[in-house]
């Protein structure tokens, strides 16, 4: 009677995991499909989303405007009218920046300039104080000297012409 009680419940128990192996498969196969639909799902609504976008590009562009009505032309102008006024005030603000950029090395060279001279003719005062002969070099110093655009009387007073309050004079002797 042991051995028939042996067999029944192991006859059991193999029918217990034939089942549940059963529905384990079904479950697995059951899975696969619901993520393959969700996959399907989701694959459509960004085919659609990538639809949409193409066509609002083309209608920024002026493009495929015969499907729309006049709300949505109007929703559209508007729409420009924002992003033009946005492009307008980030253009206006580098333009800007670049407005100051230039302005400040425009007083750098300025002052550059202005020390250059006041070089240019310290070294003719020493030259004509000690009797130097001019030469070549003094000829150079006087074509660089003509090509600039400020007037020549800053050289004579450069205490006044020269007073940037962040630039420090220096004096060759």
């Amino acid at each position: 009677m042991e051995s028939l009680c042996f067999r029944h419940c192991s006859i059991r128990s193999s029918i217990e995991r034939y089942k549940k192996a059963s529905s384990d498969n079904l479950n697995s196969g059951s899975v696969i499909e619901i993520n393959a639909q969700y996959y399907q799902q989701e694959s459509a609504k960004l085919r659609q989303q990538i639809q949409m976008i193409q066509n609002s590009n083309r209608h920024l562009m002026g493009e495929s405007l015969n499907t729309l009505t006049v709300k949505e032309l109007k929703q559209l102008e508007n729409r420009l009218e924002r992003g033009l006024t946005r492009i307008r005030s980030k253009k206006h603000e580098m333009l800007l920046a670049e407005i100051e950029y230039f302005q400040k090395r425009e007083i750098e060279l300025e002052n550059e300039s202005v020390f250059l001279r006041s070089k240019i003719a310290e070294v003719e005062r020493f030259q004509k104080a000690n009797n130097i002969v001019s030469g070549p070099e003094l000829n150079a110093i006087h074509a660089l000297a003509s090509r600039n655009f400020f007037n020549p009387t800053m050289i004579e007073n450069t205490e006044t012409a020269y007073s940037h309050p962040d630039k420090k004079m220096l004096h060759l002797g």
